[in-house]
């Protein structure tokens, strides 16, 4: 759509008017779709005090594994990513990313991280968080 304005010259000059042709100018982007859940910092840092709190459960996963196969050896690092319901169950537990190499214990941490209960709010939180899991000296 084009925009007809007319510009008025300065009355020093005369006081003529003239028309002129401009053309639209680009509009900023508007952002029409949400950029995701919005999180206050008290319940992000809340949810994951849980989380450093409860982490210490996940070695649980280890032992049993090691009672099996008394390799003591076997550790590293697991990368998990859930969803924090507003109710604060932890939803969608999944690994993505595991340098530990035992099915077995991803399993149960993601079983295990999958009954706690987190901080509720007001909606569905993304979170991830890596976790070392092995031998304790």
């Amino acid at each position: 759509m084009r925009t007809w304005v007319v510009v008025l010259a300065a009355l020093a000059l005369g006081g003529c008017a003239t028309t002129k042709a401009e053309s639209p100018q680009p509009a900023a982007p508007v952002e029409t779709e949400s950029q995701g859940p919005v999180i206050s910092p008290e319940r992000a840092d809340k949810i994951e005090r849980v989380f450093a709190r409860k982490a210490q459960e996940l070695q649980a996963c280890w032992t049993e594994e090691y009672e099996k196969s008394h390799n003591r050896k076997l550790e590293g690092d697991v990368t998990i990513q859930l969803n924090v319901a507003p109710s604060g169950q932890a939803n969608d537990v999944r690994v993505i990313k595991s340098s530990l190499g035992s099915p077995e214990i991803e399993s149960c941490v993601t079983k295990t991280i999958a009954g706690w209960d987190f901080p509720s709010g007001e909606a569905t939180v993304p979170y991830s968080r890596t976790v070392h899991i092995g031998a304790q000296y």
